[in-house]
């Protein structure tokens, strides 16, 4: 078995050598949904291998031998393109034959819409490979040598994906391969992002129960999805991957998982800030009707938050700073929080659960400008990945809370945003000063949502801390700080298509609504 197995890694691997180059514009949709689809599926019976982003968006390799290559789709509201998508699954289908897997090929969409599609039938396929009466009833393969030295070639000379499956269509594609291909497709209509996720949670509960049989259950499933999407997620960065680090095996998974969850550390507190991020992912994702450079955007930006909040939030020095930014406490109970237990400080983190959630947003919409901004003025330095990246706009000299510093905003260099007030303004601010105020390195803008906010420049003398002079940003002396109202910056349903010119708002020298 293990020399047929590296015969087939081979095999996968000549593949993978053609596609893991080519061009990934097509690739802008659901790469949570895809890692939840991942992880569904390594809680499955026979199930031994499973790969995201490796051939397709996620691969699954059974004990059976059968080899399951899925191509995952979100799409709501807009018709997918069904001729790429099957062409996709073909081009795949046909190297294998060509290679002689001895993989049992089961091409599979996984979607999500509103109202179904149909599965190609073998004239619709035969229109979509563009060959008419060319195509052959079947066509003779060279040896798998030689199939892999024509790939090579012929066919991965170019990085463009069209080109490619052109390029393969032509020579080796044929009504043989492609009535087989056909009656092995299959779709697979999938619920909603909202829902997959929580039958997801469910599932991973119930694999991995709750050894504290009087926790909290929401909590439970939010740590055990954060911790399965970590576990996933590593693979994301691996510099030129093989298939050996890309796969993960169930059985390891599955340790990890057992492991992970006897006992609470502070990966649990890590991991259950990092489900809490999956879960206001998908909201907007669900909530807005995003275009889809947007969705790609916001697909990176979750990516690396989840990554950035693992690493913060494994410690109670980060756990600190994350509660000291966004938590509406006073000062002594967030001094306690270091010397807590750890099934204390779990439980406080889940209590600060709706500061996290502000936070996140007005981040992330900040960040989602200033890319699209980039994109659209920059077309060729749009491609800069660390705007992207929460920690490419967070000061790590700064370690008591989370200092932003926007490279955009020309007037401050330390900013904070802020937990949501409501109607206690008042009584909140007085506990945020009381934090911030002994601070090394205080804040110079503060992003503070509340529409009875006294908006502009106020100081973090007690006394004087309601006063109003109606200045600019560039008017900021010693001990004094600017609040931004956050009016300007949608972060509702159906506000998250919408684009935002940050240097003529909350980055402006004066607040416009001041103007207004």
């Amino acid at each position: 078995m293990s020399v047929l197995m590296n015969t087939e890694v081979d095999k996968l691997s000549v593949m993978y050598e053609g596609d893991k180059n080519r061009d990934a514009t097509d690739k802008i949709r659901g790469f949570l949904f895809q890692d939840y689809v991942a992880i569904m599926c390594l809680l499955q019976n026979q199930v031994k291998y499973v790969c995201s982003e490796y051939l397709e968006d996620v691969d699954i390799f059974f004990e059976d031998g059968t080899f399951e290559f899925i191509q995952v789709k979100y799409y709501p509201k807009t018709y997918p393109n069904m001729k790429e998508i099957s062409t996709d699954l073909y081009y795949q289908y046909l190297r294998l034959q060509m290679l002689r897997s001895t993989l049992k090929a089961k091409p599979s969409l996984y979607i999500h819409r509103n109202s179904k599609v149909e599965k190609p039938a073998f004239d619709k396929m035969k229109e979509y490979i563009e060959l008419g009466n060319a195509l052959p009833k079947s066509v003779p393969y060279p040896d798998v040598a030689d199939s892999a030295a024509w790939l090579k070639t012929k066919v991965y000379t170019t990085n463009k994906k069209e080109l490619q499956k052109k390029t393969l269509f032509v020579d080796m594609a044929s009504e043989d391969s492609l009535k087989e291909f056909v009656s092995k497709y299959d779709i697979f209509f999938q619920v909603d992002i909202k829902r997959y996720k929580k039958e997801l949670m469910e599932a991973l509960a119930r694999a991995y129960p709750n050894p504290d049989k009087d926790g909290n259950d929401e909590h439970w499933q939010f740590i055990l999805l954060g911790l399965a999407i970590s576990y996933i997620q590593r693979r994301y960065t691996l510099v030129n991957p093989v298939f050996d680090q890309l796969r993960v095996d169930k059985k390891e998974f599955d340790r990890y998982m057992t492991e992970s969850a006897k006992t609470k550390t502070e990966q649990t507190i890590a991991s259950y800030l990092a489900g809490i991020v999956c879960e206001k992912y998908g909201e907007i994702i669900n909530s807005n009707d995003l275009s889809d450079i947007q969705t790609h955007m916001l697909n990176m930006i979750c990516q690396n938050t989840v990554r950035w909040i693992n690493e913060i939030g494994k410690t109670v020095d980060g756990q600190y700073q994350l509660l000291n930014t966004y938590s509406m406490d006073d000062v002594g109970k967030i001094a306690g929080y270091r010397g807590a237990p750890v099934d204390d400080r779990l439980l406080y983190v889940a209590e600060c659960k709706q500061g996290f959630l502000v936070f996140l947003e007005y981040l992330w919409k900040i960040m989602l400008n200033i890319c699209q901004k980039k994109a659209n003025n920059e077309p060729r330095n749009s491609a800069r990945l660390e705007m992207f990246d929460p920690l490419y706009y967070v000061d790590s000299s700064v370690t008591d809370y989370v200092c932003l510093n926007f490279p955009e905003d020309k007037y401050v260099n330390h900013s904070v945003i802020l937990p949501r007030a409501g109607g206690n303004f008042k009584g909140v601010k007085r506990k945020i000063v009381e934090r911030i105020v002994n601070m090394l390195t205080k804040p110079e803008k503060w992003f503070f949502e509340n529409s009875k906010l006294t908006r502009g420049k106020n100081y973090y003398n007690y006394s004087t801390a309601n006063v109003n002079e109606n200045p600019t940003v560039a008017d900021l002396g010693e001990d004094s700080f600017y609040i931004e109202c956050m009016d300007c910056i949608g972060i509702d349903e159906d506000e998250w298509g919408i684009q935002e010119d940050c240097n003529s708002c909350i980055f402006s020298m004066k607040c416009v609504k001041e103007e207004a």
